[in-house]
């Protein structure tokens, strides 16, 4: 993927929505593509993300999908499919809790973009809009749980 297509493609993510398009060249600049074959866990339920993980190279991650698919598991139960433009990893990526669900590449494989950690916590650092469209997104996800109650 060429890098200005990368850089549309952060861009239209919700959590990057609205960004300087310096930012999201820094943010495109700060992370990695990485091909996982099929069914490669990605994540796993209830993997601690904090310590040494958090500095290794599959340590703790936000991952938006390129291209493939993955599945996504809570328990035993499959509670969804993503697909290219779909992100996983950044409620561990700012809580620093255990991850929530095991994300595994689907039979056409995943590609990602992965952002780490430490990537992340220094561009949030030079660039404190970033927080700005997470933190709508946060909000509404909130308020769709809080109307479902």
């Amino acid at each position: 993927m060429a890098t200005s297509d990368l850089t549309d493609v952060l861009g239209s993510v919700d959590l990057f929505a609205g960004l300087e398009p310096k930012v999201l060249r820094s943010i495109r600049e700060a992370g990695e593509v990485t091909a996982f074959p099929a069914g490669t866990a990605v994540l796993q339920q209830g993997e601690p993300v904090s310590g040494f993980r958090e500095f290794s190279r599959k340590g703790v991650a936000l991952y938006v999908v390129l291209d493939g698919s993955a599945e996504v598991h809570v328990g035993d139960r499959a509670v969804d499919v993503l697909h290219p433009g779909a992100y996983f990893g950044e409620l561990s990526l700012i809580d620093g809790l255990p991850r929530s669900a095991d994300v595994i590449a689907a039979v056409d494989g995943l590609t990602t973009f992965a952002l780490q950690k430490w990537s992340f916590d220094d561009l949030l650092r030079r660039y404190p809009d970033i927080a700005i469209p997470m933190l709508r997104v946060l909000c509404a996800r909130l308020r769709r749980a809080e109307s479902h109650d």
